[in-house]
């Protein structure tokens, strides 16, 4: 398998860099033991799936089924591993030639630019596409039982490579247009990141949902997928395996002004758009590369500074207080200096400012009613049990009549299913039901009386349920999509930021200088981890404080109707103390990761890269498991509330969302149990995490300077 990939690259017409790339690629030993990592992962996929399916039935129909879920599997497995592994090794096309001070050398030779521009692309494309290619064999398994289209692999493939070609050409332009810098790295990685996330997120909510016109019933429904489908590649693969709850509308049930193209192919096949769409944009992306190549090499003057002068912006003379230092100027370094700079400020308090802004804005949502569907009202007081008579408020006329069994009750909520309107008619029997609610909540109500001359009772009531802006449901969503997000960047900020703090210093010489001074290895280090953990440390307090801000609103709900016996938290109340000790002490795990590596690698890229990897591999694992064992039975349930203590991110799915994730957990009498399990799992968790970061860290004192001779020879 690994051979296939090299046979097909044989094919493609010789350049000098692309050889140079695939020759040093097919010697260095790491990059066979990715390969072999990634096609054991494959292989391991597959062997857990027909172990758990159902196989030893016989039955041909369980076959293909059994088929098709491993076909699902490893299509998600295969692009979140490409979606990894592209932007690292694309990500060199930033720094790698003018780090080496070979980029002026290729400038002077006989190369075309595009010789230059696509050898340097499909070098580092090279062996991301070899890995695909290596994994065909391991998707033709699916095709012995059946159940699978031989059309559906091509599609997943060709997502695949169309994301890995979309993210190879983007990182050559900002390689030519002078834009990249060490820090890009993380940047170009952490913007696909955000977006691949965000606009997953988005797209559960019903807003991005497209409006569509069933053409059995001619009612107006909203679609299954979202506008966000066809520009991702997650969602656009889900589509291409026919699945009843997220399938693309018909082209019939667009509504007029999207029947055209290109809006009825983006809509209803998402999948060919994406594909498309990505191969179009690497050439849209790499043809200014190529006719601007020399011309920009030539040029003294980033694009930035350009864009600067042209607009009459100049740095200037600037001037600034003294600052007082901490105890450990390596703490404070790290801590002060990444933060003070202007770009740095502007996205530190940017960060903190939207993810506060994001909280208020959902509780906001949540806190409000929607308006009164019609203009008569009725509430608790509207009913007498005593003479069985219901008033009906219409502005400041009152109208009151018997509430008798020949009263017929329509009930309609607009929260039921996620915002779609349910009419259930309400039998005089579940009268009860009826009043209950109206004791609890104002409703709106459009009242008939008896048409009879002496009317004494209500005929019909219409009655609409004023429910919430932003049911519990969605609110809990949007909060967990949040603070996933903003912890998932945490993180990779920090681990960035710790890859980077040792071999920084390697390359600018200044580490040279710090040892000659009398700092010890054990000042260093741990006045790094403080710094960097002090760094953080406000970005933490975000996702803590958004939790607090629906602990306290739920306080206040809970203590004005204490009697209510459905009232059930939008956040647990004890993610307050538990949050803030799970993910800084992570945090801190990252940090002193990052710091490792850093300090074993020599050069910044392998260093940042490496700890992303392990960092995102780790969370990623841990995450998979703990939401797996949330989503089976009630005892594998609880083997996952346990992994919720070594998880962050399974932790703030149970403190957010436990109905929706662990319903039978947090539902009934096992409530009080569980949650005292995650209590008490999350501290033992937390000591854990500490454990590993004082053995790392006494680690890293030990040989601290040994390390550094070596890598100094």
């Amino acid at each position: 398998m690994l051979g296939i990939a090299e046979y097909f690259w044989r094919l493609i017409p010789a350049n000098p860099i692309l050889m140079r790339v695939v020759q040093m690629n097919g010697k260095r030993q790491r990059d066979l033991f990715i390969r072999c990592g990634y096609l054991g992962l494959l292989i391991g996929v597959v062997i857990f799936s027909l172990m758990t399916g159902s196989t030893s039935t016989g039955n041909l129909s369980e076959l293909a089924k059994t088929s098709a879920n491993l076909f699902q599997t490893l299509s998600y497995c295969q692009l979140a591993l490409v979606a990894l592994l592209a932007p690292i090794f694309t990500a060199g096309a930033i720094t790698q030639e003018k780090d080496s001070q070979t980029y002026d050398i290729l400038l002077a030779t006989p190369l075309t630019n595009g010789q230059i521009v696509l050898g340097s692309l499909l070098s580092r494309l090279f062996f991301v596409i070899a890995l695909l290619i290596s994994g065909i064999p391991v998707f033709s398994i699916t095709q012995i039982f059946g159940g699978v289209a031989i059309s559906a692999i091509v599609q997943s493939f060709l997502i695949a490579a169309g994301t890995a070609f979309a993210t190879g050409a983007l990182a050559m332009a900002i390689a030519v247009f002078k834009v990249g810098t060490r820090r890009t790295i993380f940047s170009f990685y952490l913007f696909i990141v955000i977006y691949m996330v965000g606009t997953f997120v988005l797209d559960q909510v019903p807003y991005f949902k497209i409006s569509t016109i069933n053409t059995t019933s001619n009612v107006v429904e909203l679609s299954k997928t979202s506008w966000l489908t066809g520009i991702n590649p997650f969602l656009a693969l889900r589509t291409i395996f026919h699945e009843a709850s997220y399938s693309p509308p018909l082209a019939a049930d667009l509504p007029k002004e999207l029947t055209g193209w290109p809006w009825a192919w983006y809509l209803t096949n998402p999948a060919s758009f994406y594909t498309t769409f990505m191969f179009v944009l690497s050439f849209v992306l790499i043809s200014p590369s190529i006719l601007m190549l020399r011309r920009l090499a030539q040029s003294t003057t980033s694009l930035r500074t350009h864009v600067m002068q042209r607009l009459g912006i100049t740095r200037g003379d600037r001037t600034r207080k003294p600052r007082t230092v901490w105890s450990n100027p390596i703490a404070w370094r790290e801590a002060r200096t990444k933060a003070s700079a202007a770009r740095a400020s502007v996205l530190r308090y940017g960060f903190i400012a939207a993810g506060l802004v994001g909280a208020v804005v959902i509780a906001a949502l949540y806190g409000t009613r929607q308006a009164p569907t019609y203009a008569s009202t009725i509430d608790g007081n509207s009913y007498n049990p005593d003479t069985k008579q219901l008033s009906v408020y219409t502005g400041g006329e009152v109208k009151t009549l018997l509430l008798t069994p020949q009263t017929t009750i329509l009930y309609t909520d607009p929260q039921v299913a996620k915002g779609e309107e349910k009419r259930d008619k309400t039998p005089i029997t579940d009268q009860a039901d009826f009043l209950s609610r109206l004791s609890t909540e104002s409703l709106s109500v459009q009242a008939e009386p008896n048409a009879g001359t002496g009317a004494t009772y209500w005929l019909k009531l219409d009655v609409h349920h004023t429910g919430r802006r932003l049911s519990a449901a969605e609110a809990r969503t949007a909060l967990l999509g949040v603070t996933t997000i903003e912890f998932a960047v945490i993180l990779l900020i920090v681990t960035n930021a710790a890859a980077s703090t040792v071999t920084r210093e390697k390359e600018d010489g200044t580490l040279d200088l710090l040892l000659t001074t009398p700092i010890t290895s054990r000042y260093y280090i741990w006045g790094k981890l403080r710094g960097l953990v002090s760094f953080v440390l406000p970005l933490v307090a975000v996702s803590v404080a958004s939790a607090l801000i629906f602990v306290i609103y739920d306080c206040v709900r809970r203590f004005s109707n204490w009697s209510d016996p459905s009232f059930q938290w939008i956040v647990l109340p004890e993610s307050v103390l538990l949050l803030p000790g799970m993910l800084v002490i992570v945090v801190a795990f990252a940090a002193i990761l990052g710091m490792q590596m850093s300090l074993r690698c020599r050069k910044t890229v392998v260093a940042v890269m490496s700890s992303v990897g392990i960092v995102v591999g780790a969370c990623g694992a841990l995450g998979w498991c703990g939401y797996s064992l949330l989503q089976g039975s009630k005892n594998t349930g609880m083997m996952g509330l346990i992994a919720s203590g070594f998880s962050p991110f399974t932790l703030l799915t149970v403190m957010i969302d436990p109905y929706t994730f662990a319903g039978d957990s947090f539902t009934g009498e096992d409530a009080f149990t569980s949650r005292g399990v995650v209590f008490v799992v999350c501290w033992i968790g937390v000591a854990a995490y500490t454990a590993v970061v004082w053995t790392m860290y006494k680690s890293m004192v030990k040989n601290f300077d040994m390390t550094i001779r070596k890598q100094s020879r």
